[in-house]
């Protein structure tokens, strides 16, 4: 009878801890990953943290109202793996966000690139690693080719 009290509680909390942790990591949740959208403004803030760095910056919509739209990043560790710092973007600089927009249509969105007013770009860590790797198997490949 002890044990099945233990498993009372035991068993609820676990249930709990999951539901916290998925809802966390869960992007199509929020986000509409079949649209793409642009918005471009100037930077007025970023948060280079984690779980997500984030970035807030001042659009002029259509109307010529001046709108508050945050960008979510993937985390700090992720980021930094490929070269950002907390300087990659700096506060008054004017971009251009292209991103995956929230479900509800808030002024939210997903961060897929930022192109800069010099036609630089950022770009998130999954590609950038993705390429690295290709690259470094396809140098593998040549040294093994080299041997032979």
């Amino acid at each position: 009878m002890r044990l099945l009290r233990e498993w009372f509680f035991v068993i609820p909390t676990v249930v709990v801890c999951v539901a916290v942790a998925s809802a966390h990591h869960a992007f199509s949740p929020v986000y509409d990953e079949k649209r793409v959208i642009t918005v471009a403004g100037v930077v007025t803030q970023f948060k280079f943290m984690n779980p997500h760095a984030m970035m807030f910056m001042d659009v002029t919509d259509d109307s010529g109202k001046v709108v508050n739209w945050v960008v979510e990043f993937a985390g700090r560790l992720n980021l930094s793996g490929v070269g950002w710092t907390a300087e990659s973007i700096k506060a008054g600089e004017r971009i251009t966000v292209i991103g995956n927009p929230t479900h509800t249509g808030s002024q939210r969105m997903f961060f897929k690139k930022i192109v800069r007013a010099d036609g630089t770009e950022l770009l998130p860590a999954a590609p950038q690693r993705l390429t690295a790797v290709e690259e470094e198997r396809r140098q593998r490949a040549l040294q093994r080719n080299q041997q032979k």
